[in-house]
C-alpha cells in the first residue's frame, strides 16, 4: 500500500466505526434506566434514613454520620442525570410495553421547576455535610431538616403518591 492511501486508512476506519456505533450509543434502554434510577434513589433514601437515626440520637454511631452525609450529597448530585426524557411517562416504554415508574410527567412538563427541585436537594445535602464536618451540633438538626424538606418538595410535585 502506498503512503498516500495509508495516511487516510486509519482515520477513515475510525470514522466508519464511530458512525456505525453511534446508534448503539444513542439508544436508551428505558427499563434499565428506570431500574437504575429506582436503585439510586433507594440508596439515597437508605443513607438519609440512617442519618435520621443518628441525628435523632437513636443509634450511638455518630462516627458514621459523615459517611451517610457524603453518600447522600454524592447521590443528590446525580439526580438531574437520572431522568432522561425517554424514561418519563408517557414515553416510558420499553419494547412496546409501558415500564413501571413513580416519576410523573410533570418532570417533562416543568423542566425548570424539576431542575430547581433537584438543585434544592443538592444544596441541602451540601449544607448538611458541611454541618456534619464542622461538628456543628446546633446547625445539624436544622440542616438535616432541610434535606427532608427538599426530598419531600421534589416528591410532592414529581413523584406518584406512595400509599
Amino acid at each position: 500500500m502506498d503512503k498516500g492511501r495509508a495516511k487516510w486508512l486509519l482515520p477513515t476506519l475510525a470514522l466508519t466505526t464511530a458512525l456505525a456505533a453511534a446508534p448503539l450509543v444513542a439508544e436508551i434502554n428505558v427499563d434499565g434506566v428506570i431500574k437504575y434510577r429506582q436503585n439510586v434513589m433507594k440508596a439515597l433514601g437508605g443513607h438519609i434514613g440512617a442519618a435520621d437515626r443518628l441525628v435523632r440520637g437513636q443509634v450511638p454511631l455518630m462516627d458514621q454520620l459523615e459517611l451517610h452525609a457524603k453518600a447522600a450529597r454524592d447521590i443528590a448530585h446525580t439526580i438531574p442525570t437520572l431522568f432522561p426524557a425517554e424514561s418519563i411517562p408517557p414515553e416510558a416504554e420499553f419494547n412496546g410495553a409501558t415500564v413501571s415508574t413513580d416519576a410523573l410527567k410533570s418532570i417533562a412538563d416543568k423542566p425548570q421547576a424539576f431542575k430547581q427541585a433537584a438543585q434544592d436537594a443538592i444544596d441541602a445535602t451540601d449544607a448538611f455535610l458541611k454541618a456534619v464536618q464542622a461538628g456543628d451540633k446546633q446547625e445539624l438538626p436544622a440542616a438535616f431538616k432541610r434535606v427532608g424538606e427538599a426530598c419531600k418538595g421534589c416528591h410532592k410535585d414529581f413523584r406518584k403518591d406512595q400509599e
